[in-house]
């Protein structure tokens, strides 16, 4: 089945980073590199204890800083995928986005990034629900452009300086949640700043 919201760049894209996040804490993620202990990695999972954990690959394409990720039921089968995961990009020469993805499929066997999305958000790179992320554009809503712009108009936080790197997110709420973010922001003293022209150029 084609994956009708994902840009197939992406899927060939080398993974630069994975991390890991109890719930939607993203505050509190395991953030994986290349120089990381595999081990490490899965005794950390072991030790988790909640409903739900949340995986996510960072990449660049273009020169355009961006990522995928997925929340799934944590279970012991879920944590061995993640695991494997984790193996893969720290053992091996090249770890790619579509590796990251067809691993999660395999785990919750279901296929993801199908059909339309189910909304926007902009938010704050693991601050996405500690600063408070805007939803902006839901299935059925007109441009996505304009109704981002609408939303800033009414929620203007996301235009003055900011704590971490804004990205948008697309989303899906089936089979599982997923989604892919994209950062949409330049790097100023002392934080960060939404890049409109940015924001202008991909959500065209």
């Amino acid at each position: 089945m084609a994956r009708k919201g994902i840009d197939p760049a992406f899927a060939g894209a080398k993974v630069s980073k994975l991390q890991f996040a109890p719930v939607s804490r993203w505050e509190e993620a395991l953030i994986v590199e290349k120089d990381f202990n595999a081990s490490d990695v899965r005794a950390w999972l072991a030790g988790l204890d909640c409903p739900t954990i949340g995986a996510e690959a960072f990449f660049e394409t273009d020169g355009v800083q961006a990522f995928v990720g997925l929340r799934m039921p944590c279970s012991q089968a879920v944590l061995n995928g993640f695991a494997a995961s984790a193996d893969g990009f720290l053992l091996s020469r090249a770890f790619f986005v579509g590796d990251f993805i067809r691993s999660a499929e395999k785990v919750s066997e279901s296929s993801l990034f199908c059909g339309e999305p189910d909304h926007m958000e902009l938010g704050l790179v693991n601050m996405w629900k500690s600063y408070g992320a805007l939803t902006f554009w839901e299935r059925g809503d007109g441009p996505q452009l304009a109704r981002l712009a609408e939303a800033l108009r009414e929620d203007p936080r996301y235009l003055s300086l900011l704590p971490a790197p804004p990205a948008y997110e697309t989303a899906w709420n089936c089979p599982l949640p997923h989604w892919t973010g994209v950062y949409i922001s330049r790097e100023v003293c002392g934080g960060y700043m939404l890049d409109i022209k940015a924001a202008e150029k991909y959500l065209k």
